[in-house]
């Protein structure tokens, strides 16, 4: 069973469960909430399906380009989940839908299983760093 998660856009968020067909599948607009709401709806995921965390044997994350925040909290979850359970996880860039990300994901997983790397967000450009406000 193979857990797919996308928040690289700040519109809306997606979280799949799949094991030969999509088992369980949530979008929300999950705007700033993202961070309060991204553990509720993955349990909500679970619950639809019947099925246990533990039983994931690989983890598919949208890696960007995106939202800064959309995906280090995405990216974190996922890369959090993929150790504390030892299974691999693949970063694909540039999907255009869930299921882009799915098969792109699935043929890097089938490729790289061994593999148990964190994976790093691509943004997509060099970060917008302000300049610190000078006192006087």
């Amino acid at each position: 069973m193979i857990l797919v998660i996308d928040t690289a856009n700040n519109e809306k968020a997606f979280l799949g469960l799949w094991d030969k067909t999509w088992l369980s599948q949530i979008e929300w607009a999950a705007g700033r909430n993202l961070s309060a709401d991204i553990m509720i709806k993955l349990d909500q995921l679970f619950e639809t399906a019947d099925r246990e965390i533990e039983k994931i044997t690989g983890l598919i994350i949208n890696a960007g380009p995106g939202s800064f925040t959309g995906l280090r909290i995405g990216i974190s979850v996922a890369n959090t989940i993929a150790y504390s359970l030892n299974i691999p996880i693949v970063g694909v860039t540039e999907p255009k839908t869930a299921q882009a990300l799915l098969e792109l994901g699935d043929r890097k997983l089938q490729q790289e299983s061994h593999f148990r790397q964190p994976i790093s967000p691509e943004y997509g450009r060099e970060p917008n760093l302000s300049q610190p406000k000078r006192k006087g």
